[in-house]
């Protein structure tokens, strides 16, 4: 046991970024008590595992779970930052209750498991162009063909159990960290403070990380800063782009409804509309394809940026799609079916949905209203 809990402390103290210095003078200790204590040669006090546990942001019972298997991370940003500790814990906490939930429903394993397309490197020598095709390979796996827009992306990847979280992160450029375990497989959490554009291309960005780049998931502390020219963002960027605006369909649209001799804002409005992403990956978007010059692109986007209010979006997408969703998302829909068949108890549900048991019994009142309103 004591071996069991110095392993759970020590990977919750460095998912949480404390160094063993810091940990050891909050905990009242000497670093070298816990750096036995981490190793399994010391046991700890219950009060210092208390004061632990509130450090790091998670249940006590952590501590003592003998099967953990963390997961492993990448983020992406729009500077050097990353989720906070406390954040990064809540997202955990998140994909291991999902798993639970399937488990004690008995729909573990019941989806397919994502594929891999595993990129090296030492053997593909043009990242962007496998990327490419990857999404197209994906679109062609899901159903989606070469030409239609994804009307909603996170319903349509929740159906398909992808485990997807929402939250707000108001002070930070992060927009989006996946996650990757074999127990746990892929989860996605989006910062719910950007624009629907942009929490959309970020969830596609980030499906492409756990399809491409699974042998870089190695650590439960964030793969660095990923942004700008490395090659594994360029390609989830690259990913994101061609599973949302197929490159076939865009063509036909714009043959079809926009045509090449004058492209104008309203044309840029019409079919992000369409594509449900930004104005901005719009016209970067023909750019790549040739459909308009780039100097026609640097203009159309000056419009753009001359009518953009800061941190939202020209004509922006409804946030019905978002509402839409988060009414019918399958982790909604197993917490639900556990708590109204009596599958859990209150405690256990307040643990699995991150909250107290107050507000666990206001829900389940609420959803036992709802059923009987139905």
């Amino acid at each position: 046991m004591k071996q069991i809990i110095g392993r759970n402390l020590k990977e919750s103290r460095e998912l949480a970024g404390f160094s063993q210095e810091d940990f050891a003078e909050k905990l009242g200790i000497s670093r070298a008590t816990l750096s036995a204590i981490e190793n399994g040669h010391a046991a700890v006090d219950s009060s210092r595992l208390l004061v632990a546990a509130r450090l790091v942001g998670r249940p006590i019972g952590d501590f003592f779970d003998e099967t953990a298997e963390r997961l492993k991370l990448l983020y992406r940003a729009a500077v050097d930052v990353s989720a906070p500790p406390e954040i990064r814990s809540r997202f955990e906490r998140f994909c291991k209750a999902y798993r639970e939930l399937e488990e004690i429903l008995g729909v573990a394993d019941s989806l397919l498991p994502l594929p891999e397309y595993t990129y090296s490197p030492e053997v593909h020598s043009k990242p962007l162009q496998f990327a490419e095709q990857v999404a197209a390979s994906e679109r062609d796996r899901l159903g989606l063909g070469r030409l239609d827009p994804i009307e909603n992306i996170f319903k349509f990847m929740d159906d398909r159990g992808l485990r997807i979280f929402r939250y707000p992160l108001d002070d930070l450029d992060v927009y989006g960290l996946s996650a990757f375990s074999p127990q746990y497989g892929a989860c996605i959490l989006i910062n719910s403070s950007n624009t629907i554009e942009r929490q959309i291309f970020s969830l596609a960005h980030e499906y492409a990380h756990p399809l491409m780049h699974r042998a870089f998931y190695k650590s439960p502390e964030p793969l660095g800063n990923l942004e700008g020219d490395n090659d594994l963002e360029a390609m989830a960027d690259t990913f994101a782009a061609n599973f949302l605006v197929p490159e076939t369909g865009l063509r036909e649209i714009f043959r079809r409804d926009v045509g090449d001799k004058s492209v104008t804002l309203e044309d840029i409005i019409f079919l992000k509309r369409h594509f449900h992403v930004s104005a901005e990956m719009m016209i970067r978007r023909l750019s790549d394809l040739e459909l308009i010059a780039k100097s026609h692109a640097e203009i159309l986007q000056n419009e753009v940026n001359k009518r953009r209010e800061p941190k939202k979006e020209v004509a922006p997408i409804p946030d019905e799609l978002i509402k839409a969703w988060e009414q019918t998302n399958r982790f909604e829909h197993l917490a639900k079916k556990a708590a109204l068949s009596e599958m859990v108890s209150l405690g256990k549900l307040a643990e699995l949905l991150g909250i107290n048991v107050v507000e666990a019994k206001r829900k389940t009142q609420e959803w036992r209203r709802d059923m009987a309103f139905a």
